[in-house]
Formats: C-alpha cells, structure tokens, sequence
C-alpha cells in the first residue's frame, strides 16, 4: 500500500470515528441568582401572609413532605408532625401574630438550593398581657418541580443579656 493510499484509510478511519462519537451534552440554561433570590424573597413574604391570616393549607403549599423545624431546642420532623404542632399552638394562642424579616438570601450555583436568614418577632396573644418575643431564623428551601419549598426551618428567641441572667 502505498503512503498515498494509507493516508486515505487514516483520514476515512478519523472520519468515522469522528462522525461515531457521541455529541457533546448541551450546556445547561445559565442559573439567573438573583431572580433566583428574588423567587425565593417573594415565597417568603407569601408565606408570611399565610401564616398572618392563619392560613393552613397554604402555609403548607410551601413546605416539603419531609420538612423539619428546630425552634428553642424543639425539633418537629415531617409534614404531619408540624401540621400536628401549629394546630396545638393555634389552639392555645388563637390570637398570634407573627413577622419576619430577610436579611440575607443565598441560592447555590446550581439553582436547586437555597438559605434565608433573618429576624422575627411575635405576641402570643396579639395585643394581649403575654410579652412580644422576637429572635432569628434561618431556612433552607429547595427547588422542586421548578417550586422552592422550605426543606429546613430553624430559629431562636433571642433574649436580652438581663432576660438571660435571670432565665426570663
């Protein structure tokens, strides 16, 4: 075989080969973080009105069925669990008031997972004689079927260094 003709059947192979390999994956969409934050700043305040107006299935909407909360050392696991704890809670303070404020929101590069921390305040019993708490919080909502949902939900109360001396 002459190098004329090798080279033929070198270039036909690399050709082939070529042709054969898979494409390449296409790239995926570029993750938008800051409408990404903004997605997420948005279901935070829809899930405060929920909660102002006592709104349980809606409140819900924005929680995974394996959620958990951790607040002053109480931990609740599961859908049922903390749907289970609001109905108690509501029960003994019908009159509750709660809000919340972000200070601070965070989404992964990958556009899945997210963090939000902030402050909160609340009255058990809405203007009544019991004392307004206030303290901070951070959740952790995770994008499913394009929807963020809070996958962890944990917070504090925060007292001040007297309330603390005396274990008020």
């Amino acid at each position: 075989m002459s190098s004329r003709h090798a080279c033929v059947v070198v270039l036909s192979v690399v050709c082939l080969v070529a042709c054969a390999a898979p494409a390449p994956p296409p790239e995926a969409p570029a993750i938008d973080l800051a409408a990404e934050e903004r997605a997420i700043r948005d279901a935070s305040a829809a899930w405060l009105q929920a909660s102002q107006t006592m709104d349980a299935a809606g409140i819900d909407g924005f929680f995974t069925e394996n959620i958990s909360t951790i607040y002053d050392g109480k931990v609740i696991e599961g859908l049922p669990a903390v749907q289970e704890n609001r109905q108690k809670e509501w029960a003994k303070d019908p009159d509750f008031t709660v809000v919340w404020t972000a200070s601070e929101v965070g989404v992964a590069a990958s556009g899945d997972l997210a963090y939000e921390r902030g402050s909160w305040t609340s009255d058990p019993d809405g203007a009544g004689e019991k004392a307004e708490e206030r303290g901070e919080y951070l959740t952790v909502w995770k994008k499913i079927d394009g929807q963020w949902k809070v996958l962890h939900d944990a917070g504090s109360t925060i007292k001040s260094e007297e309330e603390a001396a005396t274990g008020g």
